[in-house]
This record gives C-alpha cells, sequence and structure tokens, in this order.
C-alpha cells in the first residue's frame, strides 16, 4: 500500500461522515490519540479496527486497502458507497439499472 493512502483516504471518509477523530475514535472503541496516529500513518490498525472502521465509516475494506485505483477512484467509489447504503431497495434497483445500461453503451 502507498504511504499515506490508507491513513488519507480513513480521514476522508471521517470527513465525509461528518465526525471529529474524537468521535469516530468513541464509535470504534479507541483512544482519540490511536485514532490521531493511525490517520498519521504512525501506527497501523489491527484487523479489527479495520472493520470496526469500515462498518462506521460505511466505508468498503476494497476502497481502504487496494492501491490499485488512483485515490480519486477509491473516493467516488466510497461516495457512491455511502449514497447507496442510504437508499431504498427500489432506488437501488433503479440505480442498479441505469449502471447495467450505461456499462452496456460504453462496450
Amino acid at each position: 500500500m502507498k504511504d499515506g493512502l490508507l491513513g488519507d483516504t480513513i480521514r476522508q471518509a471521517r470527513m465525509d461522515n461528518k465526525m471529529t477523530q474524537e468521535q469516530l475514535a468513541e464509535a470504534i472503541n479507541i483512544s482519540p490519540t490511536h485514532m490521531k496516529h493511525i490517520e498519521s500513518e504512525h501506527r497501523k490498525p489491527s484487523v479489527d479496527v479495520l472493520f470496526s472502521l469500515a462498518d462506521v465509516l460505511n466505508f468498503s475494506m476494497d476502497a481502504m486497502l487496494m492501491e490499485t485505483q488512483s485515490t480519486g477512484h477509491a473516493k467516488r467509489v466510497n461516495e457512491i458507497n455511502l449514497l447507496m447504503n442510504k437508499c431504498t431497495d427500489e432506488e437501488l434497483d433503479i440505480f442498479l439499472a441505469a449502471l447495467r445500461e450505461l456499462m452496456k453503451q460504453k462496450r
């Protein structure tokens, strides 16, 4: 993983969710200092903390961990995931149909 990518990605997801480091730390049951160290890349989070972060931030583990895509791409995927988590089943069906049609036209 590229240096800084995980910490930057977590920080952006936290900010997208309008949370402070202290609020996020409390939500995942770690100290605010530990949260600060994770975002600044001074410490790597445990697997349990990563899963908690993904759950609280409505964040895909793939987007959090994969460096094969650009940071901009990962941010867009995360934004889509955050929005989709707020959709009803009917809205998700509409989104899927539109996305499938877009992908057909792309080919």
